[in-house]
C-alpha cells in the first residue's frame, strides 16, 4: 500500500472483524514513517489472532499529524479473507495434489509420443548416409518439444514436492518421506536429461551424425528410465492421496458423530441444527463416492469399506429426527417432547457413523500388513526368476565365447538370447506392478532394470551383425546389472521381512495394530486370555481321556494312564492338534511382542525370566500338548509378568505414568517478501528520503506521477 499526506503521517492501523459482526472490530498497528510519503507491505492475518473457518473483513486506516484536529484519518477499501480450518487446509492440499498428478500424467502421455518420434528419427539415421536440411530441422523441432516437455515435468515435480512437504508437516509419514526422496532423485535425473538435450542441440548444429545418434540412444535410455520412474511416482502419489483422503473422511465421520451426539443431549436441539448435520453428512457421502471412483482408477485398488445400506440407515435416522423436530408446537413442553422423540434416532445415527468411521480406519490400517505380506511373497518369486535369468545368461554368453558365426549352434544361441530377453521382461513387469504400490522399489532398481534391457538389446543387435566380441561384452554388462538388481532386491526383501517380524509376524487385518506398539498391560491381558483358552481345551480333552481310559480297561490295559497329568489326554496325549498349534502360535507372538517392548524400553535384562518361561511353554506345547504341567507353567508366567509390570512402574517406565511437554513447533505462515518487491520498495524509499521543498499542490502532483507509473 501507499500512504501520503501534505505534512506527515503518524500511525497506520489495520481494522478487522467477522463479516457479520462489524461491532466486534479489533485493531492492529503497522509501522509507518513520520514523513509525508511511505509505503508498506502486509499479508493478512500476519501477527493477528483470527479464528479459523470465520469470514473476516478488514481495511487500513492512516492518521495524519494534525494534533489540533485530533489526528484526521482516512480509510482504504474493505477486503475480505477466510482463514482455513485444518481440515480445509488438508482438503485444499489434497485437491492441489490431485491436480498436479493429473497434469503429470498428461506429460507422461506426451513423452510417449516423443518416443515414437525419436524411433522415427533413429530409423532415418540408419537409412540415410547423410542428413539434409529438412532432417536437421526435424531433429531440431524434436529437441525443442522435448525441452519444453522436460521443463513442464520439472515444474510439476517441484509443485508436487512442495505440496507433499506442506501436507501435515507435523506428522511423520514414511510413505510421504519415500515419495519426497523419489521426487528429489527425479529432479536430479531431469537435470541430466537437460544437459543431454543441450549436447544433442550442439551436435545437430554441427551435423556430427554418428555422435549425435549415439547420444540420442543414450538420451532415449535415460528418458525411458525417468518416464518409468514418473509413472511409478504418479501411481504411488495417487495411492497416498486416496489413503489420506480415506483417513480424513473417517475422521470427519467421527467428528460428525460426536456433533450429532452432542446435539441430541443439547437443550438447543432443533430442526435447523439437525438440517445442518444432515447437509454435512450428504457432503461426506459425495466425498465417499468420489473417493471410491479415484480408488477404482488405481492399478490395484485398496480395500476401502463402503456400506451404502449403512449410509442409507444413517440418512433415514437423521431425516426422521428432523421430521420429529419440525412438528408443530412452540411451547416449552412441546419442544421437550419433540427433542425426546428425536433423541433415539439422533443417537442411532451417531452410533452408526462412529461404527462406519472406525471400520474405515481399521481397514486402512490392517491393509498395510496384508499388502506387505503379499509383496514379500512376490519379491521372493521375482528374485528366483532373476537368478534363473542370470545363470541362463551366463550360460548363453559361454556358448557364444566357444563358437563362431559359421557354427551350426550360432542361430540356436541367438534364439536363446531372444528368449532370455522375453524372460527378463516378465521380471520387469512383475517389479513394475509392485513398484506401483510399494515405494521401497526405488529409482536405483528401476535404473538397473533399464540397464539390463539396454545391454540385452545392444547384444542382440551386435550378435545379429556378427560383431560377436562386442555382443559378448554387452551380455556381460547385462549380467552385471542383473546381479546388482538382485542385490538391491535382496536388501529390500530383508527390510520388509524385518518390518513384518517387528509388527508381530505379519498379523492379519483383524490383528493389525496389536503388535505394532505392544504394551506390557496388553501382553498380560492376552496371556490371561491364552490361559483361559488352554483351560477350555483341556476340558474338551477330559471326556476323550475318560473314553480312552475305559477302552484301556476293556482291553486289559493299565487304567492308570491319564491320572498323572500327562497321560490323561486319552488319544496320544496331544488332544486337538489344530487347537494346540493355534495356542502355540499365539504364545510365540506374545513372546516376540514382549521382547520388542523390552528392547524399545531398554529393559532387556529385567524380563529374561518371563522370556525363558515363555520359551519353555512353547516347547511343552509342541512336545506334550495341553496338560497340567503346561497349565502350571502358564500360572507361573502370569506371576512373573505381574512382577515385571510392578518393576516397570517403580522405575517410572510405564507409558501411562509419563507426562510429556508439547513438542510441536509452529512456524510463521506469512510469506516472505519477494526479492523483486524488496528491490522496488528500496528504490521508492530512496526517492522518499530525498524530500523535495515543494508546495503542497506540487507535492501532490509528484505523488500522482509516481502512482501513475506504478
Amino acid at each position: 500500500g501507499q500512504l501520503s499526506d501534505d505534512y506527515g503521517l503518524t500511525k497506520l492501523h489495520i481494522v478487522y472483524y467477522p463479516q457479520d459482526k462489524p461491532d466486534a472490530a479489533k485493531r492492529g498497528t503497522l509501522p509507518v514513517k513520520r514523513e509525508a510519503v511511505d509505503r508498506f507491505y502486509y499479508s493478512f492475518p500476519d501477527g493477528l489472532t483470527v479464528t479459523p473457518g470465520v469470514n473476516y473483513e478488514y481495511y487500513f486506516e492512516v492518521f495524519d499529524n494534525d494534533a489540533v484536529h485530533n489526528y484526521k484519518s482516512t480509510k482504504s477499501s474493505v477486503f475480505s479473507h477466510r482463514e482455513l480450518t485444518e481440515t480445509e487446509k488438508e482438503d485444499k492440499a489434497l485437491q492441489e495434489q490431485n491436480s498436479n498428478i493429473n497434469s503429470l500424467e498428461k506429460s507422461i502421455k506426451n513423452q510417449d509420443k516423443q518416443f515414437t518420434e525419436l524411433d522415427k528419427l533413429q530409423k532415418m539415421g540408419k537409412e540415410k548416409s547423410e542428413m539434409d536440411f529438412k532432417d536437421q530441422k526435424k531433429i531440431d523441432d524434436f529437441l525443442k518439444r522435448q525441452q519444453m516437455l522436460e521443463g513442464q515435468k520439472e515444474d510439476l515435480s517441484k509443485k508436487l514436492e512442495q505440496n507433499l512437504e506442506q501436507f501435515l508437516p507435523e506428522k511423520k509419514d514414511e510413505f510421504k518421506e519415500e515419495l519426497m526422496k523419489r521426487l528429489e532423485k527425479n529432479q536430479a535425473e531431469a537435470e541430466k536429461n537437460q544437459k543431454l538435450l543441450d549436447e544433442l542441440k550442439k551436435l545437430n548444429d554441427k551435423l556430427s551424425e554418428e555422435e549425435l545418434f549415439d547420444k540420442m540412444e543414450q538420451f532415449k535410455k535415460n528418458a525411458k528410465d525417468q518416464t518409468k520412474s514418473l509413472e511409478q511416482l504418479v501411481e504411488l502419489t495417487k495411492r497416498f492421496y486416496v489413503e489420506k483422503k480415506a483417513e480424513q473422511i473417517a475422521e470427519k465421520l467421527q467428528q460428525l458423530a460426536e456433533k450429532q451426539e452432542q446435539l441430541s443431549e443439547s437443550k438447543d436441539n432443533d430442526a435447523k441444527k439437525q438440517d445442518e448435520i444432515n447437509k454435512e453428512f450428504k457432503k461426506l457421502q459425495e466425498e465417499m463416492r468420489e473417493l471410491d471412483k479415484q480408488n477404482q482408477e488405481l492399478q490395484k485398488p485398496m480395500d476401502i469399506p463402503t456400506d451404502e445400506k449403512q449410509e442409507q440407515g444413517i440418512k433415514q435416522d437423521m431425516d426422521k429426527a428432523k421430521d420429529e423436530l419440525e412438528k408443530p408446537g412452540d411451547s416449552k413442553e412441546q419442544k421437550e417432547q419433540k427433542q425426546q422423540k428425536a433423541k433415539p434416532k439422533q443417537k442411532a445415527a451417531a452410533e452408526k457413523m462412529k461404527q462406519m468411521g472406525g471400520e474405515m480406519m481399521q481397514m486402512m490400517g490392517g491393509g498395510e500388513t496384508e499388502q506387505m505380506e503379499e509383496d514379500v511373497k512376490m519379491l521372493r518369486q521375482i528374485l528366483d526368476n532373476l537368478l534363473a535369468y542370470s545363470f541362463s545368461q551366463e550360460d548363453v554368453m559361454g556358448q557364444f565365447k566357444g563358437s563362431n558365426t559359421h557354427s551350426g549352434n550360432f542361430a540356436k544361441n541367438l534364439k536363446r538370447q531372444q528368449d532370455l530377453k522375453q524372460q527378463f521382461r516378465h521380471v520387469d513387469d512383475s517389479l513394475f506392478a509392485m513398484s506401483l504400490r510399494n515405494p521401497k522399489i526405488s529409482d536405483d532398481i528401476t535404473k538397473e532394470v533399464g540397464n539390463v534391457h539396454y545391454y540385452m538389446d545392444k547384444a542382440l543387435t551386435d550378435l545379429a551383425d556378427n560383431a560377436v566380441p562386442r555382443g559378448i561384452s554387452n551380455q556381460q554388462y547385462a549380467v552385471t546389472s542383473a546381479n546388482k538388481l538382485a542385490d538391491f532386491l535382496s536388501d529390500v526383501l530383508n527390510n520388509m521381512q524385518m518390518e513384518l517380524s517387528g509388527s508381530g509376524q505379519g498379523t492379519s487385518k483383524s490383528k493389525k495394530g496389536q503388535g505394532s506398539e505392544p504394551q506390557l498391560s496388553d501382553i498380560i491381558k492376552k496371556q490371561e486370555g491364552l490361559s483361559e483358552k488352554m483351560k477350555e481345551g483341556m476340558k474338551g480333552q477330559k471326556g476323550k481321556g475318560q473314553e480312552g481310559e475305559q477302552e484301556g480297561k476293556d482291553k486289559g490295559k493299565n487304567p492308570k494312564n491319564g491320572q498323572d497329568g500327562e497321560g490323561g489326554e486319552g488319544e496320544g496325549g496331544e488332544g486337538d492338534a489344530a487347537k494346540v498349534l493355534e495356542i502355540y502360535k499365539e504364545q510365540q507372538m506374545l513372546r516376540e511382542q514382549l521382547q520388542q517392548m523390552l528392547e524399545k524400553e531398554g529393559m532387556g535384562g529385567n524380563g529374561q525370566n518371563a522370556m525363558r518361561q515363555m520359551k519353555e511353554i512353547e516347547k511343552q506345547l509342541l512336545n506334550k500338548g495341553l496338560n497340567a504341567k503346561t497349565m502350571e507353567r502358564m500360572q507361573n508366567l502370569k506371576h512373573e509378568l505381574l512382577k515385571l509390570d510392578k518393576a516397570v512402574q517403580q522405575q517410572g517406565e510405564e507409558k501411562k505414568r509419563q507426562s510429556q511437554t508439547n513438542k510441536k513447533e509452529f512456524n510463521n505462515t506469512g510469506t516472505e517478501l519477494p526479492e523483486s518487491l524488496k528491490e522496488y520498495l528500496n528504490g521508492v524509499e530512496i526517492l522518499n528520503r530525498q524530500s523535495l521543498p515543494l508546495r503542497p499542490n506540487f507535492n501532490q502532483k509528484v505523488q500522482q506521477y509516481f502512482k501513475n507509473n506504478d
